[in-house]
């Protein structure tokens, strides 16, 4: 416990905690729609709006939002279209994203080793200004959750059916884009338990052993999906 008599640790600590409760249980719809590598998008884009940010010389938080939140509704109106296959969208948004945070680099005034730790984020480094907008994010986001679960759901599994229930599909994929970030209830909590506990394992190991954050929290979570699809797989033999 020595590490949160640290000031910037606790800051460390709660912001990871605050983005695993925030984003683990979305995690769940992620998969249910196979579109896991939205995340990988969704970070470019908002790298981009990191960059147009610095470029401009305003605050990052707020530009990458506002056009990540921009950019996803467009993608939700898109991935209605039949003829596009959703692996090609997402494709395009990564790739586009990645593109566009270079260019806007290049042009930036900035010393390029000040804009990369801005532009990729560094979790040692998260201020408290910042904590407060990711605890007004998040609520946000899990309020969205609750109030949509069931359409989220049904949307989720099967889109014709929620259509022939009168529920408005196109609405409810803008809302899951935007918030994006046993049972399947139980799926909802060991997923939110998975990401706390692999972040604060993560942060601790990387404090006592000198290792970058960020890493070894990923390193964690990809062990744990190891040893859960072992698990999975001894079970059904």
């Amino acid at each position: 416990m020595d590490l949160l008599t640290v000031p910037f640790m606790r800051n460390v600590m709660l912001a990871g905690v605050l983005v695993a409760l925030g984003l683990a249980p979305l995690s769940v719809y992620v998969v249910l729609r196979r579109i896991v590598f939205v995340g990988a998008a969704v970070a470019e884009i908002s790298s981009a709006g990191v960059a147009l940010a610095i470029l401009f010389n305003l605050e990052p938080f707020p530009v990458a939002l506002i056009l990540t939140i921009l950019t996803f509704l467009g993608f939700s109106r898109a991935a209605d279209n039949p003829r596009l296959p959703l692996e090609a969208l997402i494709g395009m948004l990564y790739a586009g994203g990645s593109a566009a945070a270079v260019l806007l680099i290049a042009k930036s005034p900035r010393g390029e080793g000040d804009i990369l730790n801005v532009l990729f984020g560094n979790i040692l480094t998260v201020p408290l200004p910042l904590l407060w907008m990711m605890v007004i994010a998040f609520g946000v986001v899990a309020a969205i959750q609750y109030l949509a679960a069931k359409e989220f759901l049904i949307v989720a599994y099967d889109p014709d059916m929620a259509r022939a229930l009168g529920i408005r599909v196109e609405l409810w994929n803008t809302l899951f884009y935007v918030a994006l970030g046993g049972s399947l209830r139980a799926a909802f909590v060991l997923a939110t338990v998975i990401g706390v506990v692999a972040t604060v394992v993560g942060i601790a190991g990387s404090y006592w052993l000198d290792l970058p954050t960020g890493p070894t929290i990923v390193g964690i979570l990809a062990v744990l999906f190891g040893l859960s699809y072992l698990w999975a797989a001894t079970r059904r033999a």
